[in-house]
């Protein structure tokens, strides 16, 4: 069984219930909305969407911080994560948010110093905020030719 939602970048999606996320806080900026579907790429592509589920407007682009920063391992703040409700940090899906500069891929950043961490066994999700780390929330994806 499936449900459709609408996206304004993606059109019409059919998505596996599975799928939806529930962020009790939402995400900040954004904490109206509460409910995203995670839109696994279609091909071998490490982006996803994060597509508000009621806002076919409101849609992220994240990735897997390891794909692009293998030894990305953030320590999560135990007040931080308590709303998650998980016994073992490690067990958390962690992706973070990426900006991609019109016109200029090769330009993208994503934000290491903010990761959306996910419980994978209740569906929930936080974006959590990293303020005492040498992450940066604009980390350049991609090597830059000089």
């Amino acid at each position: 069984m499936s449900i459709e939602i609408e996206s304004a970048k993606l059109g019409k999606l059919s998505v596996n219930p599975d799928l939806l996320l529930t962020f009790p806080e939402g995400i900040p900026g954004f904490q109206r909305i509460k409910e995203y579907a995670l839109i696994e790429p279609g091909n071998d592509s490490p982006f996803y969407w994060l597509q508000a589920f009621k806002d076919p407007e409101l849609a992220f682009v994240v990735t897997d911080p390891l794909f692009f920063k293998a030894d990305y391992h953030p320590s999560y703040p135990e007040e931080e994560i308590k709303l998650l409700n998980v016994d073992d940090p490690k067990s958390l899906i962690t992706l973070v948010l990426v900006t991609i500069p019109q016109g200029e891929p090769q330009r993208s950043t994503a934000n290491l110093m903010a990761p959306i961490c996910i419980n994978p066994a209740n569906r929930t999700g936080k974006q959590v905020i990293l303020y005492h780390c040498d992450y940066s929330h604009q980390t350049p994806l991609f090597l830059q030719k000089t």
